[in-house]
């Protein structure tokens, strides 16, 4: 698998790449409820595995449970997973900025929005549109790589520019604010409990 993450007592995760006999596999996956091992129970019940082949091509970019729905991400796509077993499965697409090659560590919660790098900038994922947040950080650099994380009312993100430049911001979504300090190189950020 590509990316991986849990939602409802179930691993999801998403692939893509050949199959090994000249087809492309373009699919996500989730194992049987509550078991993180078995990818393969197709029984007819609730508490069954799933699979689903994806029509839109590209890689995958990432994937995260937000709002209780695993969310799958392109560079140009956010899917996300309806219902609450294999039968009632559906996938909605909402084709907008999803999440960069390379950044799937920026994705982080902040309060009731995901926030992410895209291709062309930082975006606020509300569930259902995208909304850019990153206007004041200027377009004389295109970063890559983003690692980003939350806490409290504000969003942490390092990127990098294609010559291996690292810059590290601090948005206050509070006051729509972005600041500029020293370059860490972040490798991951965690979430806190407390705060």
């Amino acid at each position: 698998l590509d990316y991986v993450c849990v939602d409802d007592n179930r691993v999801w995760g998403c692939h893509y790449g050949s199959d090994g006999n000249g087809g492309i596999v373009n699919e996500i996956y989730a194992s049987k409820l509550g078991d993180f091992k078995n990818w393969y129970t197709y029984a007819g019940v609730a508490t069954d595995s799933y699979a689903l082949s994806v029509g839109l091509d590209g890689e995958w970019t990432g994937c995260i449970s937000y709002k209780g729905y695993p969310t799958f991400f392109k560079e140009d796509a956010v899917m996300r997973i309806f219902g609450s077993m294999p039968s009632e499965y559906q996938l909605t697409v909402n084709t907008c900025r999803g999440v960069q090659k390379g950044s799937h560590k920026s994705m982080a919660i902040l309060r009731e929005y995901l926030v992410y790098k895209s291709a062309t900038d930082v975006v606020m994922y509300d569930g259902s549109s995208t909304s850019s947040i990153s206007a004041q950080l200027g377009r004389e650099n295109m970063f890559y790589d983003g690692v980003g994380g939350a806490c409290g009312n504000k969003y942490y993100l390092d990127v990098q520019t294609a010559t291996g430049r690292h810059y590290f911001f601090i948005y206050d979504v509070q006051y729509n604010l972005w600041e500029r300090e020293d370059a860490l190189n972040m490798k991951m950020f965690t979430s806190s409990e407390n705060g």
